[in-house]
């Protein structure tokens, strides 16, 4: 009879499968786990879309590849034993074998990790504070975004994955901008600037030249002004804005706020408090802010 004994270690380990193909199902806590009663109720088709959904979103697409799931079979009482292979593109990077229960609620990633897929993180109180923001002031859904302007990924969020939510969401979600400089004095600089843009009722407009153009700004400041000029802003009381550093203490603040809460890079994006950390695909926040005008 196949042993099953390894799914009832509870221990705290990082795992890094695949090592010669550079990829990674990342670190993972288990619980300390006692008894594991026979699980039923779900499929084999069912469980395989699970864990594929999970395995993909979780740890694999953030780093550019795709687990496609070959053969799923019964494992014993109490799990389905799953053949995983790991793709970037068309090239396969490695092949794994990862074990489910046949609930669908528990992933063996390794005889020493075990990930709950049911389970939520917690959520996290993040203020609105005073930031920029634009939606629904009075919407179900808060987006709190921290954010640095010289961050590739960030600017992905913003030109492309946060207007397709405000498309689609419009009035039903209220997105609120958080500075989280990472990338030095050039960033938190270009985040004054933006909040001195504000000051004359151009923050949207210039928060986006700088995500546009922030290979150009970052090795050249003097295109902080350039941009202002380009969007038609009074010149002489921007430069006092910026020069004042009026604005650095309120920056600085935010950073420290979203160290509060968590944030240990950037984008990190809190839907009603929930933390999504990167710039994940667009169905990823989809799914989270559908969950949450539902309830």
């Amino acid at each position: 009879m196949q042993k099953e004994h390894f799914i009832i270690i509870g221990l705290v380990i990082g795992i890094a499968i695949g090592g010669m193909g550079g990829y990674s199902l990342k670190s993972c806590k288990t619980p300390e786990i006692t008894s594991c009663p026979v699980a039923k109720g779900l499929s084999e088709d069912e469980v395989s879309n699970k864990v594929s959904t999970y395995i993909n979103k979780k740890f694999l697409h953030p780093q550019g590849m795709e687990g496609k799931i070959t053969t799923i079979s019964p494992y014993g009482e109490n799990l389905y034993k799953i053949d995983l292979e790991i793709l970037m593109g068309t090239q396969v990077l490695g092949k794994e074998v990862v074990y489910a229960t046949k609930d669908g609620e528990l992933l063996v990633l390794s005889a020493k990790c075990l990930v709950n897929m049911s389970e939520k993180a917690p959520r996290v109180n993040v203020s609105i504070n005073d930031d920029p923001s634009k939606g629904n002031k009075n919407a179900k859904v808060v987006i709190i975004e921290f954010s640095d302007y010289a961050c590739p990924y960030c600017a992905k969020f913003e030109l492309q994955i946060l207007p397709m939510i405000m498309e689609e969401y419009g009035n039903e979600v209220l997105f609120v901008f958080r500075d989280f400089p990472v990338h030095g004095g050039n960033s938190l600089k270009a985040a004054e600037a933006a909040n001195c843009a504000g000051e004359q009722g151009k923050f949207w407009k210039y928060h986006e030249l700088l995500f546009e153009k922030q290979n150009e700004w970052y090795s050249n400041l003097s295109m902080l002004e350039t941009y202002a000029s380009e969007l038609g802003l009074d010149i002489a009381k921007f430069n006092e804005c910026l020069n004042s550093r009026k604005y650095e203490e309120e920056v600085l603040k935010d950073r420290q706020d979203g160290i509060k809460a968590g944030v240990t890079g950037t984008p990190t994006i809190f839907i009603n408090g929930r933390i999504i950390e990167g710039a994940q695909p667009y169905e990823v926040f989809k799914e989270v802010i559908d969950d949450e005008l539902e309830k």
